[in-house]
């Protein structure tokens, strides 16, 4: 975190945070979300949400924020020290956009799980991806279109999960972060980190196909990182991205260590198969020491990446 960002958050906790930031007496992890550039810029944010029940070991899932009307759900802008919202666009509240003015940032403060309950902290875990006007829910679907030719790429992390009132080793889960460029790439986003505990300190993806074997990102395609499950796109019913790797004439795809594998085929006679951005190795994924927490998560948007096509 900049000098500049933490004389401004010092601020904002003395102005609006400082009381209840002051009752916990647990150490949480922060969220941070920049805009690196000179262009106003919209936050697109998804919250995920808990399992339908809790899985072996663990008895009670603790304290989630699923809904973007949580009033635990604390974010301060750097303009001026005030507590902003997200416009909810559609009937689903696990889902909004906040219009980042160039330069600014937003940080998530966590709050107490309850009145008096100082020990605690709800559990977060944030979805975000950027575009340059408010249609991105409208037009996001995971798939090629007009409004996004190669996608969209997205900033992940879960955040605070070992100290949300969970009870049961199975259900404490470690703070963790990413980049997905599994259905594509529109912008140069960044994560840094800061805290102990991480086996990276930060993480940035590049332009759709360039992604493989980056620590911290998911490359197109590439939905467990060293191979492909699942993905989106392409499909019968959803386009490639329009820069998706075509595979080379000898069928075949490479790792970028040269290790070889079975391109993406829609089993279509005469379709274009594409190769998968897999990695050589599992490091896709930035997962902190379990039960670590503190510091901050910073994800900073440093502008739009055009198709090449």
């Amino acid at each position: 975190m900049s000098r500049k960002h933490v004389v401004w958050m010092l601020a904002v906790l003395m102005l609006i945070a400082g009381p209840l930031a002051a009752q916990l007496t647990v150490t949480a992890t922060e969220l941070e979300v920049v805009n690196g550039t000179t262009s106003d810029v919209y936050a697109n944010l998804v919250l995920g949400q808990p399992p339908a029940s809790p899985p072996p070991n663990c008895s009670n899932l603790g304290n989630q924020i699923k809904s973007l009307t949580d009033t635990r759900l604390v974010f301060v802008s750097s303009n001026g020290g005030t507590k902003i919202s997200f416009t909810v666009p559609t009937a689903a509240d696990d889902k909004g956009y906040y219009k980042l003015a160039a330069g600014e940032s937003i940080t998530y403060m966590p709050q107490p799980c309850a009145s008096g309950d100082n020990d605690c902290t709800p559990a977060l875990t944030f979805n975000f991806f950027f575009t340059a006007s408010d249609d991105g829910f409208d037009a996001n679907n995971g798939c090629s279109n007009a409004t996004f030719p190669n996608a969209t790429n997205l900033a992940e992390g879960s955040i605070n999960f070992s100290i949300n009132g969970s009870v049961g080793s199975g259900c404490a889960n470690p703070d963790t972060t990413d980049i997905s460029a599994v259905n594509g790439v529109n912008a140069k986003i960044a994560i840094d980190t800061s805290g102990s505990g991480w086996p990276y300190p930060s993480a940035q993806n590049g332009a759709l196909g360039t992604n493989a074997d980056r620590n911290g990102v998911f490359g197109w395609a590439a939905t467990n990182c060293t191979n492909s499950a699942g993905f989106p796109n392409p499909s019968t019913v959803c386009a490639a991205p329009v820069d998706a790797p075509v595979a080379p004439a000898s069928g075949q795809c490479t790792t970028p260590n040269g290790t070889n594998y079975a391109p993406i085929s829609l089993g279509t006679p005469g379709a274009t198969q594409y190769c998968a951005q897999l990695s050589d190795s599992g490091t896709c994924n930035n997962q902190r020491t379990a039960s670590t927490t503190g510091g901050t998560v910073t994800v900073t948007y440093s502008g739009s990446i055009a198709p090449k096509n």
